[in-house]
């Protein structure tokens, strides 16, 4: 009955000691413990951009106005000119057409120039990513897997 009684108290006070977060041994206790208001010191890159720069430096370079847009509308229209500009060297039509339609419409007109580029220079294609017949095709020749990798 002693045995039982003395372990029930060295589970209890063992259970306390676990959820008070009392270090149980003098070398937890002399390690520094992480409280939650302490913060990390901030890390500063260098040469690292701000997107509202990045943003308003493609808009100028596609000649959008977004003056007073706020950055995620600033933003969709700057991948919807892209993308429209991707559609027009492909010779796809983009009137009438939400951004998604034309998405994968650039895709599928992209694989397909891929595919004929591959046959045409004689790099096989079965069982291959995109992105590996781009690489076999820039073995041959560099200039056309240049045309290739600018799209998507």
């Amino acid at each position: 009955m002693k045995k039982k009684t003395m372990s029930y108290v060295m589970t209890g006070a063992l259970s306390i000691t676990i959820l008070s977060g009392v270090p149980s041994s003098p070398a937890q206790a002399a390690s520094p413990q992480l409280i939650k208001e302490q913060v990390a010191p901030s890390v500063t890159r260098t040469g690292t951009k701000n997107f509202a720069d990045v943003i308003e430096k493609q808009a100028l370079a596609l000649g959008i106005n977004i003056e007073g847009d706020d950055l995620e509308k600033a933003a969709k229209k700057v991948r919807l000119a892209k993308l429209q500009n991707q559609a027009a060297a492909l010779n796809i039509e983009t009137d009438g057409k939400d951004e998604k339609t034309i998405r994968l419409e650039v895709k599928k007109a992209h694989e397909i120039n891929v595919y004929n580029a591959a046959d045409n220079l004689g790099v096989e294609t079965d069982g291959k990513r995109l992105k590996d017949i781009i690489a076999s095709i820039s073995d041959i020749n560099p200039e056309a897997a240049a045309q290739l990798n600018g799209f998507y």
